[in-house]
C-alpha cells in the first residue's frame, strides 16, 4: 500500500474512531513491525478508557486493560518524544517486571517504540510500535514515523476531544444541534497541509470562537510538535475568520 494511503487512513481516524484498527494494521504492515497499540488513559480514574491493539498483541488487549495496565512501568515514562522501551528502562528492571515477562514477551514482542500523542486535563494518549522477538527496529520504521507523526498526533487529539466531559470541551460545545442563536465554527490545524476539524463546535459569538482558538493554540503549544502550525478558525461556509500561530 502506498504510504500516502497510510496518512489518509490515519486522517480518517481523526473524524471516525472506527478507523483506528485499520490505521494500526496498515501502519504495522508499512513499517514491517510486529504490531502497534493506541491506549487512552483517563487521568481522573487512572484507568484505561479505550485501547486498540494490532498485530502480535491484538489478542491480549483485554489482558492489558484488565490487569497489566496497572503494573506497566513504561507507560508513565513515555513523553512527547519517541522513546524505546529498551532505552527507557534498564534490563535489571525488565527482568523482574510482571508486565514485561508475562505480557510483553508473551505477546512475542521484544521492544516497543512509544510516544505520548496527546494530553488534555482529562486524558492522555500513548502510542506504541511493537517489534517482534528476534528483530530490531529498522530505518524503515523511522521513515514511517516521520511520515505519520503529525497525523497521528492530530487524530489522537481529535479523538480525546470527543471523550471530554460536557463541562470541558477544548474545541467548544460540539453538540449535533446548535443552541438557539449559536453558530458552528471549525478549528483546523495548518502548516502547509491542513488537518481539518470535521465536526466543528458551536459558540454564541465570533469572539467566543476566537477565544477558543487561542485556548487551543495555547494547549497545543505545550507539545513542541505543533510549533509553527496555525489554528485556523472558519465558519460553516468555510470562510476563514482568523488564524492563531502556535508558538512555544
Amino acid at each position: 500500500m502506498p504510504k500516502i494511503s497510510l496518512v489518509s487512513i490515519i486522517n480518517d481516524a481523526a473524524s471516525s474512531p472506527e478507523a483506528w484498527p485499520e490505521a494500526l494494521n496498515t501502519l504495522t504492515e508499512a513499517a514491517g513491525v510486529g504490531g502497534a497499540a493506541l491506549i487512552i488513559l483517563n487521568k481522573t480514574t487512572r484507568l484505561v478508557e479505550e485501547a486498540c491493539f494490532s498485530g502480535l498483541s491484538a489478542g491480549f488487549r483485554s489482558d492489558y486493560v484488565r490487569h497489566y495496565a496497572a503494573v506497566d512501568p513504561y507507560a508513565p515514562m513515555i513523553d512527547t518524544n519517541w522513546t524505546r522501551l529498551s532505552e527507557c528502562l534498564p534490563a535489571s528492571t525488565l527482568r523482574i517486571s510482571e508486565w514485561y515477562n508475562d505480557f510483553v514477551l508473551t505477546c512475542g514482542v521484544s521492544d516497543i517504540l512509544g510516544v505520548r500523542l496527546a494530553e488534555t486535563p482529562h486524558h492522555r494518549v500513548i502510542f506504541g510500535i511493537h517489534q517482534r522477538i528476534g528483530r530490531s527496529f529498522s530505518g524503515e520504521v523511522e521513515r514511517v514515523i516521520d511520515l505519520v507523526n503529525v497525523s497521528l498526533r492530530h487524530a489522537a487529539l481529535r479523538h480525546v476531544e470527543r471523550l471530554a466531559p460536557p463541562r470541558w470541551k477544548p474545541f467548544g460545545q460540539s453538540q449535533t444541534k446548535a443552541a438557539a442563536g449559536a453558530n458552528r465554527y471549525y478549528f483546523h490545524i495548518e502548516n502547509g497541509s491542513r488537518y481539518p476539524d470535521e465536526t466543528g463546535s458551536t459558540f454564541s459569538s465570533l469572539e467566543d470562537a476566537m477565544a477558543n482558538g487561542v485556548a487551543l493554540a495555547t494547549e497545543l503549544a505545550e507539545d513542541g510538535t505543533w510549533h509553527g502550525f496555525y489554528v485556523v478558525v472558519a465558519d460553516r461556509q468555510g470562510r476563514e475568520i482568523g488564524r492563531i500561530r502556535i508558538v512555544l
